[in-house]
């Protein structure tokens, strides 16, 4: 999934987990380690779904992915076309859902054609069959769930009394 802001891919990955989802947040804010943690633990499918910004987005390659969901949809057709291009890798096939809301018709309708897409449309609810179909959604348990990692948590940094790192050994 793909939203415009760190803030709202941490509350949107949260919200996921709270109601039984596996989710992890992948943007700019987080570490190195963290952003690898994370997207290994999604290519092993400890994480069933990625939550990622656009700047994020860049550097996913993820053998075998066939969905993408944009809840933000992009302003530019280049962002729409490389979010997409994280499916279908390699001769393979893959779908693109963007929720995209009434005010939102216009721009979305100039974007596909920008990018010389030719959509199919969908008018959806959260019971739409169709749209199950497409993003082969169930029902989440409504239970809280956490991501277990199989790698050790990251070192504290150690801080000078001044607040700088202290330098690597």
């Amino acid at each position: 999934m793909f939203l415009d802001t760190k803030r709202a891919v941490d509350r949107m990955a949260a919200h996921l987990l709270a109601n039984g989802v596996l989710a992890a947040p992948l943007h700019g804010g987080r570490t190195q380690p963290q952003r690898t943690r994370t997207l290994d633990q999604f290519k092993r499918g400890d994480v069933t779904a990625l939550i990622a910004t656009n700047v994020a987005a860049r550097g996913i390659h993820v053998d075998g992915l066939d969905l993408v969901v944009n809840i933000d949809p992009p302003t530019d057709h280049k962002d729409y076309l490389h979010r997409g291009g994280r499916t279908a890798r390699a001769g393979e096939s893959g779908n693109v859902v963007t929720l995209v809301m009434p005010a939102q018709r216009r721009d979305m309708t100039r974007l596909v054609g920008r990018a010389r897409i030719e959509p199919r449309t969908l008018g959806a609810g959260a019971d739409t069959p169709e749209l199950a179909e497409v993003t082969g959604a169930r029902e989440p348990s409504g239970l809280p769930v956490t991501v277990r990692s199989t790698v050790p948590q990251e070192r504290a940094r150690a801080q000078t009394p001044r607040g700088r790192r202290r330098p690597r050994r």
